[in-house]
């Protein structure tokens, strides 16, 4: 398999004009924690490092795709800043967390990732480069094509840089351990998260004073280990479903699980499955008005869809792939649906 990794934009301009010309496609590719397709040319970000413009006093920094989130916290730590990315995946990059669309724990206080993406270059199937958004909050405006590429996994185009929109560090950060999350998250005024596992629960509180939550608490952030099983799936429910959602993943017998209560995400892992019983919990979730996304097959068929059924928005996908970009070139058939 081709494997290359640019240095530059105008590296990136290249590539895709030249697959283009060829009618070849790529897979772009940032830390390589998704699924690569053989028989086509990866396209690396690992040479597209570092900030482009910080302005801590506009709380919003610039920085290239390849840029991992351990990199970028070193960065923003020296002015008590954070951009609010997943916590327990300091390897994996900004280009990669935005073009998943992945948000982190905290999304339960500050929102999803996608709240925080102000801007963003990215190179189209056409090999154009489009600057997207603004690098202060105040001056985006029109539509947001910087939150459409946020989630797109690379379909509509390559993205190069990323506008982020910080926050300050959370002060007198606490663990509090709870036997029951989603009564406690009820009790209190916009905690930084809630959390289920499958041996116990936790809520995430900042500020002066302790609340009375009835449990023990500790200081610091202590999230929890990321899920790394043979085979890992993300549960997207209403956020009124989780506790159901939990019950479902006890009785499939999850080795190991994250429950978001106030969010609607439960992230599950199994060290092995029957595909009979992703089927049917993908089923259960889709019924209720949610999905099943497969992060990890692991000894699960292939051929097994990552997304479940096709979604109402499919055609909306479709007419955007082929705006952005025509001849196939940017990771085609990574969208639900096959797009």
């Amino acid at each position: 398999m081709n494997r290359v990794s640019p240095s530059s934009i105008a590296e990136v301009v290249a590539l895709i004009g030249d697959a283009r010309n060829q009618s070849e496609s790529l897979w772009f590719m940032g830390s390589g924690s998704t699924t690569q397709p053989d028989g086509r040319t990866l396209v690396s970000t690992e040479k597209l490092k570092g900030v482009v413009d910080y302005r801590p006093d506009d709380l919003t920094v610039v920085v290239r795709a390849g840029t991992t989130l351990a990199e970028l916290d070193d960065i923003l730590r020296e002015y008590g800043h954070t951009a609010v990315l997943p916590e327990t995946a300091p390897n994996r990059t900004v280009g990669g967390v935005i073009a998943c669309g992945v948000s982190g724990y905290r999304r339960h206080r500050y929102g999803p990732t996608r709240d925080r993406v102000i801007g963003a270059t990215i190179v189209t199937g056409y090999g154009e480069v489009v600057h997207a958004g603004g690098q202060l909050v105040k001056n985006v405006t029109g539509y947001d094509v910087a939150r459409l590429v946020t989630g797109s996994y690379g379909a509509l185009g390559f993205i190069a840089e990323v506008s982020l929109k910080l926050w300050p560090e959370d002060l007198a950060p606490r663990t509090v351990s709870v036997e029951d999350p989603a009564s406690i998250r009820r009790q209190l005024y916009q905690p930084i998260a809630a959390l289920e596992i499958e041996d116990g629960g936790f809520v995430y509180v900042s500020g002066p004073q302790d609340p009375a939550l009835g449990g023990s608490a500790s200081e610091g952030f202590d999230w929890p280990d990321p899920i790394d099983e043979s085979v890992v799936v993300a549960v997207n429910v209403p956020a009124r479903l989780v506790g159901e959602a939990v019950r479902q993943v006890r009785d499939v017998g999850a080795t190991r699980f994250v429950a978001q209560h106030g969010v609607g995400v439960v992230d599950v892992g199994w060290n092995e499955i029957e595909e009979s019983q992703i089927v049917d919990f993908r089923a259960w979730a889709e019924s209720a008005g949610g999905s099943l996304v497969i992060r990890r097959h692991g000894q699960l068929n292939a051929s097994l869809s990552r997304f479940g059924s096709a979604p109402e928005t499919l055609d909306i996908q479709r007419r955007l792939k082929e705006l952005f970009d025509p001849d196939r070139v940017c990771n085609p058939g990574v969208l639900p649906g096959g797009v």
